[in-house]
């Protein structure tokens, strides 16, 4: 009885704390987006899901951003017959932010996102790890552009 009594007074003072947490990320992210994006050229599969999942659209698109996407594939290692070892991935998102009320073009920019992938013997498996490269250089460039931006909205 009395070890019962003990766990019971350490559980309620442990969780009657008082800790509050000083920063807070908010429930509703989609309040601090005011720009809605719109892709101008044909890209693959998965560069433009990467952007649907991390770009929340706002309620209230004050701005527009246009992108303009490319995406290189580079031999980085070629072996003595010929095939080659690693590749890296390029991808760079050309964008340009717009007032909607006025048309105004308000900041435009380049960002790049970069990744690397070793070949292996199946082409399953190089397509598959393609692909998934594609994606984190996405996000990489994604974030930079992200941050460049809100950054010129807040001086706006």
């Amino acid at each position: 009885m009395n070890k019962i009594f003990t766990i019971l007074l350490t559980f309620v003072i442990c969780t009657s704390c008082g800790f509050k947490p000083i920063y807070k990320i908010s429930d509703n992210i989609s309040n601090s987006v005011s720009y809605s994006v719109k892709i101008i050229n044909e890209v693959s599969r998965e560069i433009e899901d990467e952007i649907n999942t991390n770009i929340l659209s706002g309620e209230s698109q004050k701005y527009t951003v246009l992108l303009m996407i490319s995406e290189d594939l580079t031999p980085l290692i070629i072996n003595t017959n010929g095939t080659i070892a690693k590749y890296r991935i390029e991808v760079a998102i050309g964008y340009e932010l717009i007032d909607s009320d006025s048309n105004e073009s308000i900041s435009v920019g380049t960002t790049r996102g970069y990744a690397q992938y070793d070949v292996v013997e199946s082409e399953v498996s190089n397509e598959d790890t393609r692909k998934s490269m594609t994606k984190i250089a996405t996000k990489n460039a994604l974030q930079i552009m992200t941050s460049r931006i809100q950054s010129r909205i807040s001086k706006q």
